[in-house]
């Protein structure tokens, strides 16, 4: 069999390294082995990846639009700047990738891993990251309006700056998160457990979404809620009004 009568599937992992701006548009890749491949620019709009092995890979500015990720693996990848947005990417595994400035937006990424993964300034509005693992992830200054974060894992993430306006993060872990400066008007915090998270700065911020969290004494809040605390787990916040000069 010559390499040019090969499925695609094999041909792409025969040439894996020669694969910049590669058209594949629709292409059904489920499963295919390319770790290590040169994937920057390609246009992978729409094609089924599902399953695929894509660890240490560079998908820098690539377009994934609308692809099928379910079950794949971005471990390590590099995918800067690529565009997923309205992607499939349940159950996807990409601890430590670089999504920096990616799109990540109106996708599906439930019970996805994304553990450790740089996501500064990275755009995740209108998705879905339900019961996610995002322990330890740097999102500082990210775009999370209108997401959903229930019962996702995102103990020590840094979320500093990030906009997460009407975002849910019912019964989701942020123990020891960094959540200074950022907006949270209107998001869901039932259940959330923020202990030891740092909201200082932050703004959007209400009595009635703290009053719903879970928070401990090394909480950090903004100046102008403060907490009585009535016993080691109940408390009392209000609102301090700013005094006019």
């Amino acid at each position: 069999m010559t390499e040019e009568s090969l499925p695609l599937k094999e041909k792409l992992e025969a040439s894996k390294k020669y694969l910049q701006n590669a058209d594949l548009k629709g292409a059904d890749l489920a499963g295919a082995e390319l770790k290590g491949a040169l994937l920057g620019g390609a246009d992978l709009r729409g094609a089924n990846l599902e399953k695929i092995f894509l660890g240490e890979a560079e998908l820098n500015k690539a377009n994934l639009t609308k692809a099928n990720l379910e079950n794949a693996n971005l471990s390590s990848a590099d995918a800067n700047k690529a565009n997923l947005n309205g992607a499939n990417m349940r159950g996807l595994y990409a601890r430590l990738a670089d999504f920096r400035g990616a799109n990540l937006s109106n996708a599906d990424l439930t019970k996805s891993n994304l553990r450790q993964c740089a996501l500064f300034k990275t755009w995740m509005k209108n998705s879905d990251f339900s019961g996610a693992n995002l322990q330890n992830i740097k999102g500082a200054q990210s775009q999370m309006q209108e997401s959903k974060f229930r019962g996702a894992k995102l103990e020590g993430a840094d979320l500093s700056g990030a906009r997460m306006e009407e975002t849910d993060f019912e019964g989701a872990s942020l123990q020891v998160a960094n959540l200074s400066r950022a907006v949270l008007k209107n998001s869901n915090l039932k259940g959330a457990d923020l202990k030891g998270a740092n909201l200082r700065y932050t703004t959007g911020l209400t009595k009635d979404q703290i009053e719903s969290a879970l928070i401990d004494k090394t909480t950090l809040l903004p100046s102008h809620l403060k907490v009585k605390w009535k016993s080691e787990k109940e408390f009392e916040c209000h609102t301090v009004e700013k005094k006019i000069q």
